[in-house]
């Protein structure tokens, strides 16, 4: 029986054994309609596709299929096929929040203390804290008026994720939820994480573990009148930390609407005077 010769082409795109890693993404055919003859031709079509960051995916998608043929090869513990996508997506979004922050996001905010909103808007702060000893995260969110008065808060543990991104993704869910629960119309998100920020504002993050979160997110966040997300420095999400870091210590979801707990209100009155 004849086989496909082995060269980069067939290691990286024609082999059966990883053809569920490119399956997986539609558009990826889509932009290959035919076999290519090289690796050059094959990376071509990506390096000018119009869509952002598509050309990243693939290139770091096809290093991770190289890689664990390397690993294979010399007999070492190698990646599951069906983990590539995720740790290319999840790779990427490293990468990314590793940059700049000030160029990532247009309009940074001060480093200094949290900003307001504008009348009729409830600025929503989120943030999440480790707890590996108990193999816990702790979750924070605080709703705040355009006075900077506290109209809710919330402090709740869940199991440790894999990744700080998804850890964060999952504060700003939680974020969505109890604004919508709490009632508000109109509302800013904030966080400081980069990776989840620019995913949320720019429509990325497809091929990251988190990629449902965010999807969820993008359904939930529908039913506002008006919404966005921001991305400020650590200094300017203190009340969301130290809510998150308080998860340590309670069990369950703790919800203050009004008041926040003896410990945490001065963070809150700091930021506001």
């Amino acid at each position: 029986m004849m086989r496909d010769p082995e060269d980069v082409v067939h290691a990286l795109w024609l082999c059966k054994e990883i053809s569920c890693v490119w399956l997986s993404l539609e558009w990826f055919h889509q932009a290959v309609p035919v076999q290519p003859l090289c690796f050059r031709e094959l990376l071509s079509r990506f390096m000018y596709c119009p869509d952002e960051f598509r050309a990243e995916i693939f290139v770091t998608t096809a290093w991770s299929i190289w890689n664990r043929r390397i690993a294979l090869h010399f007999g070492r513990s190698a990646l599951p096929v069906d983990q590539i996508c995720s740790s290319a997506g999840n790779f990427l979004q490293e990468f990314l929040a590793a940059q700049d922050t000030e160029t990532a996001l247009p309009n940074p905010p001060s480093p200094q203390r949290w900003c307001p909103p504008m009348t009729d808007v409830c600025k929503v702060n989120f943030d999440a804290a480790v707890f590996r000893s108990s193999n816990l995260v702790g979750l924070g969110v605080v709703v705040r008026d355009s006075s900077g008065a506290m109209i809710g808060a919330l402090s709740a543990p869940t199991p440790l994720g894999s990744s700080v991104a998804e850890l964060e993704a999952l504060a700003c869910m939680r974020a969505v939820q109890f604004a919508s629960e709490i009632g508000l119309t109109r509302v800013v998100f904030e966080g400081d994480s980069t990776a989840v920020i620019k995913a949320l504002r720019e429509g990325l993050g497809e091929l990251t573990c988190y990629g449902n979160v965010l999807d969820d997110i993008r359904e939930h966040v529908s039913v506002f009148q008006s919404f966005d997300f921001n991305l400020v420095s650590r200094l300017c999400n203190s009340v969301a930390d130290a809510l998150a870091k308080k998860a340590s210590s309670v069990e369950g979801v703790q919800v203050w609407l009004g008041d926040l707990p003896a410990d945490i209100a001065p963070f809150l009155f700091h930021d506001v005077h």
